[in-house]
């Protein structure tokens, strides 16, 4: 038995010795938010497993799309499928053939837990959810089990956490989530790396040095259909990234000329309402050059699928974010943060206690409430 398995299992017996709770109910301090993680996703693994072991479940046509009023066989398979995972009460209607309210219910919870857009409609996409063989989600949970287990004894205390494939960041706090909210992440051509920093400073109002990469890739071909773009997006071009570099007026440029191999100008995007990072910026300096910032693109948080940014991560509420890091200092208050960013100067502010931020990649889980969720292995790590 390796050395950090038996660390678990002390803890383990330690805490049921104790607290005669229901682990996955009771909140403890410390790591215990990663604890209860680890009891639940090992509970949900056993109950698949047996799942498994009694025959799994059956699998619908891929081809179809059943909503409420329906009537078919189909609808009986539906049920079968539903109540395996608990998502259908065994309790039955008359007419087994019949798409009634019972089973739109029940496929809206499926659609939930799954992370799919939840109209109760069983088409493509939740179909192709409810036919992963119950071995693929076998094997999903024991992977994701061992990515719980990897942070038992990371961080304790507060900490931000986003897991990627869930599109998600929550601040922990002494074995609580003290807040949530949506996520976008990087799209699998510009991944978000999965690693851990501490976040030292934020930045209100900020400038943004746009990456080379995105300047060849994104800015250029549109600078050439649209003159205009870098004047109205107040973007300044810089003739190299070092402290004294010269400013070049557009017409100066030949932008036929870059490529990736030798693009050595710097476009930098002046803080305002429309600049790509928003009104605040979360950092944590880092070798992947990622970060947590806000955005002016509001209306992409209403997708469920928010795998859009450049790898950086950017956050529903960063007013609200922003506010817990500084909940320590008084002179930091909402009325002062909303009066700095109105001045539009960039302002940075250092945190006296840097707070840890954790970036992980978990396909699965369990909830407070029990369920087991899904979520599509974005970039294919699994």
């Amino acid at each position: 038995m390796q050395r950090k398995e038996k660390f678990v299992i002390v803890i383990l017996l330690y805490f049921l010795l104790f607290f005669p709770l229901k682990a996955e109910d009771t909140v403890f301090k410390g790591d215990s938010w990663n604890l209860i993680n680890y009891f639940r996703i090992d509970k949900a693994l056993k109950k698949y497993i047996q799942i498994q072991d009694e025959g799994g479940w059956p699998v619908l046509p891929a081809d179809i799309i059943l909503k409420k009023g329906d009537y078919s066989q189909h609808i009986l398979t539906l049920r079968q499928r539903l109540k395996i995972t608990g998502d259908l009460s065994t309790a039955g209607n008359e007419n087994l053939y019949l798409f009634d309210e019972e089973v739109e219910e029940a496929v809206k919870r499926f659609q939930y837990r799954h992370g799919l857009i939840i109209d109760g409609i069983a088409g493509p996409e939740t179909l192709a959810a409810m036919n992963v063989s119950v071995a693929g989600r076998v094997k999903e949970l024991r992977l994701n089990r061992e990515r719980i287990f990897n942070l038992f004894d990371t961080y304790v205390g507060r900490y931000i956490l986003v897991n990627i494939p869930a599109y998600e960041l929550k601040v922990i706090e002494n074995g609580r989530e003290v807040l949530q909210m949506k996520a976008i992440v990087g799209s699998p051509g510009s991944k978000t790396p999965v690693f851990q920093d501490e976040i030292e400073y934020l930045v209100f109002n900020p400038s943004w040095r746009i990456p080379i990469r995105k300047s060849v890739r994104d800015i250029i071909p549109i600078i050439k259909s649209d003159p205009a773009y870098l004047e109205r997006k107040n973007i300044r071009i810089f003739d190299g990234w070092d402290e004294g570099a010269r400013e070049l007026r557009a017409e100066e440029v030949n932008w036929d000329y870059y490529d990736l191999s030798n693009f050595n100008l710097m476009l930098v995007q002046e803080p305002g309402p429309q600049n790509e990072l928003g009104r605040i910026k979360f950092m944590f300096p880092n070798e992947y050059l990622v970060y947590i910032h806000d955005t002016p693109a509001r209306e992409l948080f209403a997708y469920k699928d928010r795998a859009f940014s450049s790898g950086c991560i950017r956050v529903e509420k960063p007013l609200d974010l922003a506010q817990y890091c500084l909940k320590d200092y008084p002179d930091w208050n909402l009325d002062r943060i909303i009066s700095v960013i109105a001045r539009g100067e960039p302002v940075e502010v250092y945190l006296e206690e840097s707070i840890p931020v954790v970036i992980v990649y978990w396909t699965a889980w369990v909830d407070e409430l029990g369920l087991v969720h899904f979520r599509k292995d974005i970039y294919n790590y699994n």
